[in-house]
């Protein structure tokens, strides 16, 4: 089965298979799989039901019109993303425990409201301190100093390609193949069940989380 979705990575709308879970229990949410960067996309079932309709009608050829078609869906997703060839087997990660690294954005109804969209919006707030220009991943939560400096400190020729069933430690510097980005891990996040994620800070990318220790 296929559905037309929005990758973040490819910049584009594709038509993408759905990965069947091996216990046949989706935990409320659906994976994806882009055809071009392999990477692994969850989507709330609701939104899988909506989505599907407004791509067929979207122009594939116009950037702005698709990446506002995306962030209307009901979640903003995290895409760990193995490189091509790479054997993931997807069915065996936990979507219940990955689907906790899901954010969730505001109700495009109170869009107007900008007072109540600055108070709900915590994703869209950038700390003033904070001197431009500041990545996409970043946030005024996030100490982007700190993880810059750490991933001054690491040497770029020593990284270490991410592989989402590897492990790593907080310091250590990777490479996102997919991305050609350059990161430095800043810290391990507990996932129920006893799995992690690993928050890194990239050059380009700013902060994204991605799984560590899955089962290939």
């Amino acid at each position: 089965m296929k559905s037309r979705q929005f990758c973040s990575v490819c910049k584009q709308w594709l038509d993408m298979e759905v990965v069947p879970t091996g216990d046949g229990d989706d935990d409320g949410v659906v994976w994806f799989r882009c055809p071009q960067c392999q990477g692994f996309l969850p989507k709330l079932s609701s939104a899988v039901e909506v989505n599907p309709v407004a791509a067929d009608t979207a122009d594939v050829g116009d950037d702005d019109s698709a990446a506002e078609q995306a962030g209307s869906g009901g979640a903003r997703t995290v895409v760990a993303v193995a490189p091509a060839g790479a054997d993931v087997d997807i069915l065996d990660i936990d979507l219940a425990e990955a689907a906790a690294i899901v954010a969730a954005v505001d109700d495009d109804d109170d869009a107007d409201d900008d007072d109540e969209d600055a108070a709900d919006d915590v994703g869209s707030v950038v700390d003033d301190d904070v001197p431009p220009p500041m990545p996409a991943g970043a946030t005024a939560a996030e100490p982007v100093l700190e993880y810059a400096a750490m991933l001054a400190a690491v040497d770029p020729g020593a990284a270490i390609p991410y592989r989402p069933w590897a492990s790593y430690e907080v310091g250590q510097c990777i490479l996102h193949l997919a991305w050609n980005d350059c990161g430095v891990v800043v810290a391990k996040e507990p996932l129920p069940g006893g799995r992690q994620v690993i928050k890194c800070w990239f050059q380009g990318a700013g902060v994204v989380r991605l799984i560590e220790n899955a089962p290939r």
